[in-house]
């Protein structure tokens, strides 16, 4: 978990096959941000039948970071990402390691400027990320009990904008 960036490519660069690849990203299963298992797993499900060979193999990758939600520009900014991602991993040339040193800030720069490659949905996620920080910010410094309160919409605790049933 401490590991450099420069430790991480090398261990990825170290895998032979698409199996260790996934051992490494899932040691423990199926729960983690990127689940890779199902590529591994549905290998194994190939089966023999009357000396033909039928596959029962689905190459998938799934991604678990994203909330529930029922907002569209989320969730159609996040599918636009990961295809992105998918897509761009691919056929582009494979980045250099990060510096250690690098912040979260350059790390996010260079993530939508190398990899994603897509200004509009760099503006998305700019504009979501200050967002985030600065309804984390009214509820920290008191200037409301949750984020209902902090956007304006009151919760059920303040009863404002609170319609009972």
């Amino acid at each position: 978990t401490n590991a450099t960036n420069a430790d991480r490519h090398r261990a990825i660069a170290s895998c032979n096959t698409i199996e260790d690849l996934c051992n490494l990203m899932n040691p423990t299963g199926r729960y983690y941000k990127l689940n890779m298992q199902n590529i591994v797993s549905n290998q194994h499900k190939t089966v023999a039948a009357e000396n033909q060979r039928v596959e029962n193999y689905k190459p998938t990758v799934e991604f678990r970071q994203h909330s529930a939600t029922t907002n569209y520009t989320k969730v159609s900014s996040w599918v636009r990402f990961c295809m992105a991602m998918v897509k761009n991993s691919e056929k582009l040339a494979a980045p250099k390691s990060l510096k250690s040193s690098r912040g979260a800030d350059e790390q996010f720069e260079f993530l939508f400027e190398y990899v994603i490659k897509d200004r509009a949905l760099r503006s998305v996620f700019v504009n979501r990320r200050e967002q985030v920080a600065n309804d984390h910010s009214m509820r920290v410094h008191g200037d409301g009990c949750c984020d209902s309160c902090a956007s304006g919409r009151g919760c059920s605790r303040h009863h404002v904008g609170f319609i009972p049933r």
